[in-house]
């Protein structure tokens, strides 16, 4: 029938529509920047390379590509930062999260106080042991300590040891975040959460529609 091919071609064209609606764009140029205002100095013992010096803080992230901004944790412990606030770098961004980080941030990243340095050096250690071991003496890295202030580092050790704990033990999840991993081949990997969206209603709409349209489509090959 005359009809078959251009209803065959509008089936394809919102089936296409539908899947091109949920795929995001990844590349961007971003600045980042410690907050001093959360730095905290630690050394812990890298089982490669011996003991290093790292600081636990919150990044500024400054997306220059889409002019928003958003906090971030570093990723990456072994990797230095190379910050250009002017410019900014490239990265790309990935959402293939590790299922025990997931778990980290849906149980414990709601209670974080951002102004908060003890609160965000546990977190930001916690979130690098679960990268690692999920234990602060073994695996690749071990031997926290060093901080400048005993009181804190302690504090800090504590809260990372209870955020671990709940990612080991199947703790309650408090929140649903949407977590980002932001690659650079010439910084530090940083990872940003934000919210769990629910899809809109549009986008929804478009879905629907293509996979409609691809059912047609097969029901008419068949």
């Amino acid at each position: 029938m005359m009809h078959a091919p251009i209803l065959k071609k509008a089936a394809l064209a919102l089936a296409a529509a539908g899947l091109m609606a949920s795929v995001p764009a990844h590349a961007d140029t971003l600045a980042t920047e410690l907050d001093i205002n959360t730095l905290m100095g630690f050394t812990v013992d890298v089982a490669s390379t011996g003991p290093q010096a790292v600081d636990t803080g919150i990044f500024n992230v400054s997306n220059l590509s889409t002019n928003g901004s958003f906090l971030a944790f570093c990723y990456e412990l072994l990797q230095g930062v190379s910050v250009n606030t002017l410019t900014g770098l490239p990265f790309d961004a990935s959402s293939v999260i590790p299922a025990a980080v997931q778990t980290l941030f849906n149980q414990s990243y709601a209670e974080v106080h951002f102004d908060n340095a003890v609160e965000v050096a546990g977190f930001q250690i916690a979130l690098w042991e679960t990268l690692d071991d999920n234990n602060l003496n073994t695996g690749n890295l071990s031997n926290w300590g060093g901080a400048t202030n005993s009181a804190d580092e302690g504090d800090a050790l504590f809260n990372a040891e209870i955020f671990l704990d709940r990612v080991a033990n199947g703790g309650a999840s408090t929140g649903n975040y949407q977590l980002t991993i932001w690659q650079s081949p010439d910084s530090q990997d940083i990872i940003q959460a934000s919210t769990a969206a629910i899809p809109e209603p549009t986008s929804l709409m478009l879905g629907a529609l293509g996979l409609a349209g691809l059912s047609l489509v097969r029901r008419r090959k068949a």
